[in-house]
């Protein structure tokens, strides 16, 4: 009889271990695939821009989003967002091409992204104002269901505290 007892109990305890194990082998994983539908949405971003689709640009965005030009104004919303880059995309910028270096991903919370990055535009129409053709940005992104969307994106262009 204690050997019957002990049997399911080890049984259990087998069951129990295999599951953790199992759990703990496929964290990893899973943190990979999230890193890598973050980045995606930076990359859907560059792609959208350089196609000119700021409706696909503003459906990064949930609707809640804020962002922060790199001349301090801050946006709140959507719409918002994506109306100030339907305005660039469409005069000061028409025709630039963005490419960005992701150089960093971090996840202070499971479901909420920190992603940092270096932006340049390239063929940026002559004559028009001297804006800012590099620099960088933070976005935050948060899962919403299955999907990511970005909440928070500042941008801004680094000062060189050698200059004169």
């Amino acid at each position: 009889r204690g050997l019957v007892r002990g049997g399911r109990d080890m049984h259990k305890w087998i069951t129990v271990l295999t599951a953790l194990a199992l759990a703990l082998g496929l964290a990893p994983l899973a943190a990979a695939q999230d890193e890598e539908a973050v980045k995606a949405v930076a990359h859907s971003w560059v792609e959208a821009w350089n196609a000119g689709d700021m409706d696909a640009l503003g459906a990064l965005y949930a609707d809640d989003s804020n962002y922060t030009s790199f001349f301090g104004e801050t946006l709140e919303g959507r719409e918002a967002i994506q109306g100030a880059f339907t305005e660039m995309g469409t005069t000061v910028y028409k025709g630039s091409k963005l490419s960005i270096d992701i150089f960093s991903v971090s996840f202070p919370k499971p479901d909420v992204a920190v992603l940092d990055n270096s932006w340049k535009l390239t063929n940026v129409p002559e004559g028009g104002p001297d804006l800012p053709t590099e620099g960088q940005a933070t976005v935050v992104v948060a899962r919403t269901g299955d999907a990511w969307e970005i909440v928070s994106h500042l941008n801004r262009v680094p000062q060189n505290p050698m200059a004169p």
